[in-house]
């Protein structure tokens, strides 16, 4: 796990830093909210940016944290990782702290930290985020995509653990994506520590893969059933729908990994080109064949896609289909005031007599006989 760190911003960064951690991937964090950070305790180097409290979901707060401390959060990155070749910035784009701060500090650290490619792991919130959630996130996620020179941006959907899981808290959704998405991770780093005489995947192919501008998703698949090659492929096809991340919705992935691992007679349903129809063959494919006795399993690693267009504007719709009602929420906030009915009793309201002074003389008079 020495080859990639993973940099938590924000609550949500923090906890999948804390999930790294537990699994051997140096990690760190920074955050606005020491509260929050205090939390990771696996993390073991953290960054609380002085003056701040959190950002309470406003993404110019942590935009603001960047311009601040940026030289300090630079120094802080530089000496928490040693001889990575990947890092990986993780955040919930929805927020205010990781989704204001990510985008620059991703693009800042490009220019610092030479030799090491950087990517994303940004967390696209469910369908029962409310407007202010998804207005960050649909901001943050531009921004991610106009950064030109970074790596692999894993867009990790909360929304496909809620549709497994409708019955799910919100803290069980976000528990369960940030395993998922970090165990994938995982065992991929895991396959290039493999020997194979029919083929290894080895740390190269993986960086190659992971360097790729672009979304990049993991899925694994259990084919112990298929009994042919359009089987196989199908299988594929539905852990790229059912995986943690946004579904593949269109064709130009870039490069790709092919992992298999199993018995070597099931590999032979493994074709190629009817596992790449749905998305196009890649410009270059790395491979790894591992027979074991064990249930046979095909990961995939999809890198260079589109940002998912559908996925992406089910987001904003919520927001277009209702922008004159929040236009007026708006406006309301500053122009809002009640004006009452009943001024005129005011005058009613009970009052002390107004006390006339006199003098003694003219008292002791009044009760002369």
């Amino acid at each position: 796990m020495k080859s990639i760190g993973i940099l938590g911003v924000g609550q949500a960064g923090g906890n999948i830093a804390e999930i790294a951690s537990t699994l051997g991937f140096q990690t760190a964090l920074i955050n606005t909210n020491q509260r929050d950070g205090l939390v990771n305790t696996k993390v073991e180097r953290k960054y609380f940016v002085p003056g701040y409290n959190g950002a309470g979901q406003d993404r110019s707060i942590g935009l603001r944290a960047v311009n601040d401390h940026y030289h300090e959060m630079i120094d802080f990155v530089k000496g928490s990782f040693k001889n990575i070749k990947l890092l990986l910035v993780a955040f919930s784009t929805d927020g205010g702290t990781g989704s204001g701060m990510s985008p620059l500090l991703i693009d800042l650290l490009l220019d610092q930290l030479p030799g090491v490619n950087i990517g994303a792991i940004a967390i696209v919130p469910d369908r029962n985020v409310l407007a202010g959630n998804r207005i960050n996130a649909a901001e943050c996620i531009v921004e991610i995509s106009k950064i030109e020179d970074i790596s692999s941006v894993f867009l990790v959907d909360n929304d496909q653990m809620r549709k497994q899981n409708p019955q799910s808290s919100k803290q069980q959704i976000y528990l369960s994506s940030n395993h998922q998405v970090m165990e994938a991770i995982c065992h991929i780093l895991q396959v290039t520590q493999k020997s194979s005489l029919y083929g290894n995947f080895d740390e190269t192919d993986l960086l190659n893969i992971l360097s790729t501008r672009g979304v990049t998703i993991i899925s694994s698949a259990a084919v112990t059933d298929a009994k042919t090659t359009s089987d196989v492929a199908s299988k594929i096809h539905q852990s790229w729908a059912n995986s943690v991340f946004c579904p593949v919705e269109s064709t130009g992935v870039i490069r790709a990994g092919l992992i298999y691992e199993g018995p070597e007679k099931m590999s032979k349903l493994i074709n190629v080109p009817a596992i790449f129809e749905r998305v196009g063959e890649p410009l270059e494919l790395f491979e790894g064949t591992y027979v074991s006795e064990s249930d046979p399993t095909i990961t995939t690693i999809l890198a260079g896609l589109p940002f998912p267009n559908k996925r992406l504007m089910a987001i904003e719709d919520f927001l277009e289909k209702n922008k004159d009602r929040l236009q007026s929420l708006v406006t309301k906030e500053h122009t809002q005031k009640y004006e009452s009915q009943i001024a005129w009793a005011s005058n009613l309201k009970a009052r002390p007599p107004e006390r006339k002074s006199g003098t003694i003389t003219s008292k002791l008079a009044k009760y002369q006989r």
